[in-house]
């Protein structure tokens, strides 16, 4: 059987908003192109063996609608939505079968059903196969529900799809080691898309795909969970840092992170000694940042500024993602935060604009109060404004938005330190 993949094209923040023009150098912020997630690398894992497989990249290159796959898979999450449906229409009109799986078909099945013959809900490992039987013996189902499988279930994704692509801009592999998460912060869909359990893989396939297949380069953790507050996480983050520092050659690390992290001195330097080189700080959710880009809140300010100069001094550099437009914040907010900025010495740092995405608590909480301006899912990209603001006025929200990008990098069009790894 002949299966082609397709990640869409999506609207970066450049691309949305025009008056950060002259930002475009930019490219190693939000408006980098890098490989498909992973769900696509995972899927080629178990089909490759018995299918010929390939992919198109929509970001780096055209999809050709007279490609002769039996089976077109499209993998795609919000922003990338409007165009997955353009490009099921036009797959189905030549009579192929179209399947839909990734974050928003997992979030929104019925509407996402409206243009595909089947969609995979939720995790794919122990559906796909049932998926593909399905198709060979014409009892294809609309709804598969992938539920949560073990982690043991999962191959090593398959990178060999897009190595040969060009046009990336970043091409650290991406390293998954846990699902699921039981807290319920409100912009996040990771409980909703892979449940409120903290589910971890085996230190022997961690290693195992960074060691029995080499990876070249640098690797980022996509897991945002790893240094949550919890004591199932930290467990499982001491070891997993201890098993990194035991890899030769040691790997390089990129890795999320929040305020809320610890940074005793012999955690910081267990996360150094692992090759943890970059930490991206994730704001706007967790309490302590909330009280920390908050006026009045001196004390949450300056603790968060010794938080970031204490990564810095263990050697690990600290990048910063802020968001605007929570009900909790005002228009001190843009101040603050530049403010912040500037005194913990952060050369890095994104912004973005508080997004409902599908089944997050934000969205059932502005949908319950009709604050929902549209749902053009290509605008749901953090860089537009698309629910009415509780202290804002939705052009306030904006102007204060571009306002930090302009502000934060006005000095830099020739700093090379841009970049999200560090030789």
């Amino acid at each position: 059987m002949k299966i082609t993949f397709i990640y869409p094209k999506f609207e970066r923040f450049l691309e949305s908003r025009i008056e950060l023009g002259s930002l475009s150098y930019l490219k190693h912020l939000g408006n980098f192109k890098m490989p498909p997630a992973l769900g696509i690398p995972i899927l080629a894992a178990l089909s490759r063996a018995e299918h010929d497989i390939k992919l198109y990249d929509e970001n780096v290159e055209e999809i050709d609608y007279n490609d002769d796959a039996d089976i077109i898979a499209v993998s795609f999450f919000t922003p990338q939505a409007m165009y997955a449906f353009e490009i099921a229409k036009k797959f189905k009109s030549k009579g192929k079968t179209v399947i839909a799986g990734g974050m928003h078909p997992s979030l929104m099945p019925e509407e996402v059903s409206q243009y595909f013959d089947a969609v995979c809900v939720g995790e794919v490992e122990n559906v796909w196969n049932q998926i593909l039987t399905d198709f060979k013996e014409g009892k294809l189902q609309k709804i598969y529900q992938g539920g949560y499988p073990e982690l043991s279930n999962i191959p090593i994704p398959d990178r060999q799809l897009f190595v040969e692509k060009n046009n990336y801009d970043w091409s650290a592999k991406l390293i998954q080691v846990m699902r699921g998460c039981c807290f319920n912060c409100e912009t996040c869909i990771v409980p909703s898309e892979f449940g409120r359990k903290f589910r971890f893989k085996s230190m022997e396939q961690i290693t195992k795909e960074m060691t029995v297949t080499p990876i070249k380069g640098d690797y980022y953790l996509v897991d945002d969970t790893l240094v949550l507050p919890h004591r199932d996480c930290k467990k499982f983050s001491a070891e997993l840092l201890k098993t990194f520092s035991e890899i030769n050659p040691k790997p390089r690390l990129f890795m999320s992170g929040s305020l809320q992290m610890s940074t005793e001195p012999d955690y910081l330097k267990t996360l150094a000694d692992a090759g943890v080189v970059s930490l991206y700080l994730v704001t706007g959710c967790d309490p302590f940042s909330v009280k920390a880009f908050q006026k009045g809140e001196k004390r949450y300010f300056d603790w968060g500024v010794d938080i970031v100069k204490s990564i810095q001094d263990a050697g690990i550099k600290a990048f910063i993602s802020v968001g605007y437009g929570f009900d909790y914040q005002d228009n001190s907010v843009f101040d603050i935060s530049l403010d912040f900025i500037e005194k913990a010495n952060i050369d890095t740092a994104e912004f973005y604009i508080a997004t409902p995405f599908p089944q997050t608590p934000i969205w059932h909480q502005l949908r319950k109060e009709d604050r929902i301006l549209h749902y053009n899912w290509t605008k749901y990209n953090t860089a537009n404004v698309v629910f009415k603001p509780k202290n804002f006025t939705v052009q306030e929200l904006l102007d204060g938005y571009v306002n930090s990008w302009k502000e934060s990098y006005r000095n830099d069009k020739e700093n090379k330190s841009l970049q999200i790894f560090e030789a």
